[in-house]
């Protein structure tokens, strides 16, 4: 009787295993790498949200003046990292050692945040955290696309940027509490955002597989027998990514930084200066909840609809932030314009490069996210430079203006040279068969 259940067992456990797909299940490692950028979000977030109202109310920067420090640390500083984290990572088999350096950087850049006081070493700490921000990104994005089959790149990026987003709504709403409750004390803050830090870094090292176990598959080339990085330029950045890359840059040229909008949002609403971090709670909220759906259907629709589609979300995100500059605007202005704001970034960051990582092979992976990601920070560094100048000189109404012409002038370009139609564009770049 004992070995008649046990059979029965067997059985239901064989067609129990025969429902549950190989690969349907997203693995471990990928839920590795988002505790790790969730904890370290947090530690971010803490100090960048509070970074607005620090800079324009503290210290009194013009607009012109904060969009230089925005830009700067929004992007500035993370285009030669990423482009270093690229180069890094082409074929080496080291993603995890040079993620975790990155880990590393910005949990140095919390220490020294400790000791610093005026505000060139303060700009130079924070830059330091870019810097470590951008060496980290593609090392760590190799390691995710490597992790999962190709048909589930969305949602794992999506999964990932979604556990990410929970540590940006936590980051703010915990530096407001600390705000709230202790006024004025940052070394408080630093301090938090330093425990954070330095647990995402021991969550890396623990929980994320070494490069060994699959970072980069078997039929990698070898470090000793791979060509100048020159010769495979055509394998890194295709022809069709190229002009996907372009298109990219464009729309990103005309998309307003969200510490700009909080900026003109703490303003516009006259918030008191504790309650500036909890701007970006709407938005990471909309982006915790939409980032993994978001991800889950450009694997079906098409990533590089839900990416364009993505931008058109921002004009009337554009209009609301101009109707906003008059007076007082109702509440429920506020919670659109977050919401749409968190409703751009998750079809965004993790949609491309789910669509790049596709479209490259898997050695050169690392090397053509870093790319992506180098091209747009610039693109959103000049951005927020731009705006800035602009708000300066023409109020904040002529620049939502001119940034909303610009955006449907790009949105017209990429429907006229659409990269989904180009000659040659591989097929992963394509809707993706269900």
């Amino acid at each position: 009787m004992p070995m008649y259940f046990a059979e029965i067992y067997n059985q239901w456990r064989s067609r129990r295993g025969a429902r549950r797909q190989p690969g349907q299940a997203l693995p471990r490692t990928v839920y590795a790498l988002g505790a790790t950028s969730l904890l370290t979000d947090v530690s971010t977030e803490m100090v960048a949200s509070v970074l607005p109202v620090y800079l324009m109310l503290a210290l009194h920067l013009s607009p012109a003046e904060f969009g230089v420090a925005d830009g700067l640390f929004r992007g500035g500083a993370a285009v030669a990292a990423l482009l270093l984290g690229g180069l890094l990572t082409y074929g080496s088999g080291r993603s995890k050692l040079i993620a975790g350096a990155g880990y590393g950087m910005s949990v140095l850049a919390k220490l020294a945040l400790l000791a610093s006081g005026a505000f060139a070493a303060i700009v130079a700490c924070l830059a330091l955290d870019r810097l470590g921000k951008g060496l980290r990104a593609a090392p760590r994005d190799t390691i995710l696309a490597a992790s999962v089959a190709p048909h589930q790149l969305g949602l794992a990026f999506g999964t990932h940027r979604a556990m990410d987003g929970a540590g940006a709504l936590a980051g703010p709403l915990l530096a407001a509490g600390l705000l709230w409750l202790a006024p004025q004390q940052y070394t408080l803050l630093f301090l938090v955002a330093l425990a954070f830090a330095l647990a995402g870094m021991a969550v890396f090292g623990r929980l994320v597989p070494a490069d060994a176990a699959g970072t980069l598959p078997a039929s990698a080339p070898r470090a000793q027998d791979r060509l100048a990085l020159r010769t495979h330029w055509q394998r890194c950045l295709p022809p069709a990514c190229r002009k996907l890359l372009a298109a990219a840059m464009l729309l990103s040229l005309f998309t307003v930084s969200e510490g700009m909008i909080y900026a003109q949002m703490q303003q516009s609403f006259a918030l008191e200066p504790f309650m500036q971090p909890l701007l970006p709670v709407g938005t990471a909220a909309a982006f915790l909840l939409l980032a993994a759906p978001i991800g889950w259907l450009a694997d079906r629709a098409g990533r590089l609809r839900v990416f364009v589609g993505a931008h058109i979300v921002l004009l009337p995100l554009y209009g609301l932030l101009w109707g906003a500059a008059g007076a007082t605007p109702p509440v429920w202005q506020a919670a659109a314009l977050v919401l749409l704001l968190g409703c751009y970034v998750a079809a965004t960051d993790g949609v491309l490069m789910a669509a790049v990582a596709a479209a490259v092979p898997p050695a050169a992976r690392g090397m053509s996210l870093a790319l992506f990601a180098a091209g747009i920070a610039a693109a959103k560094l000049a951005s927020s430079m731009l705006f800035g100048i602009l708000w300066d000189r023409y109020d904040v109404t002529g620049a939502v203006l001119v940034y909303g012409a610009g955006l449907l002038c790009a949105l017209a370009l990429f429907a006229l040279f659409n990269p989904m139609r180009l000659a040659g564009v591989p097929a992963q770049l394509l809707p993706d068969t269900p």
